[in-house]
């Protein structure tokens, strides 16, 4: 068992990957989590690689630490695999693998920081694609290192819903799911978030 545990912890992850989980059908996904609740590496791989990209992209924005980031990205996974089990299907395998991501990033902040200004000087693989030429990569690059300035600025929770609905495009219900907030709370503080952003960029000189 504990091999089949560490296996897909061993998958690799692909920071410079931007596009969106591949298309799966509902029913298929189904079917692929109830392999994978039985001990199915290959069906939990399947799932990992159509949500890497998601978790590794909230992990990595609310910590921009590259190594950070793949830790908990990994963490997130290896939590999913050993409470497969008692995913009771109340909810999409998704929302479910959301609210992992959630807890573990937003665990692993309250014991680095509170209101800790994110730094600026570290790995920006995330905006950049192996398809991008040079200065287009070079301005992906400058773009992210100046909304990292700005998320670094927020309060976590406001910068988590932020990350969630306006960077990953989670639904308000999805995230409220999977924070355990409100949807009330979550609009509000994604508004607060954007007014924060708004005036914080003005002061930087008009960046949005």
């Amino acid at each position: 068992m504990d091999g089949l545990m560490q296996a897909p912890a061993d998958l690799e992850m692909d920071p410079d990957a931007k596009e969106r989980p591949p298309v799966m059908a509902v029913e298929e996904e189904k079917e692929i989590v109830e392999r994978a609740k039985r001990g199915d590496v290959a069906a939990f791989e399947a799932l990992f690689v159509r949500y890497k990209n998601f978790v590794w992209s909230v992990a990595f924005r609310m910590t921009y630490r590259k190594e950070t980031a793949e830790d908990l990205a990994q963490e997130v996974f290896l939590a999913a695999w050993r409470k497969l089990s008692t995913f009771q299907e109340k909810s999409a395998f998704s929302t479910w693998l959301y609210k992992i991501t959630v807890n573990t990033t937003l665990n692993w902040q309250r014991g680095a920081f509170r209101y800790a200004i994110l730094p600026v000087s570290g790995d920006w693989e995330l905006a950049a694609s192996a398809e991008d030429g040079p200065e287009k990569a070079a301005l992906a690059r400058e773009s992210e290192r100046m909304l990292a300035k700005l998320l670094g600025k927020l309060e976590k929770d406001r910068r988590l819903v932020f990350i969630l609905r306006e960077l990953e495009g989670l639904s308000y219900s999805d995230i409220a799911e999977a924070t355990g907030w409100p949807v009330g709370t979550v609009r509000s503080r994604l508004a607060r978030a954007r007014e924060e952003l708004s005036r914080m960029a003005d002061e930087m000189g008009g960046f949005r």
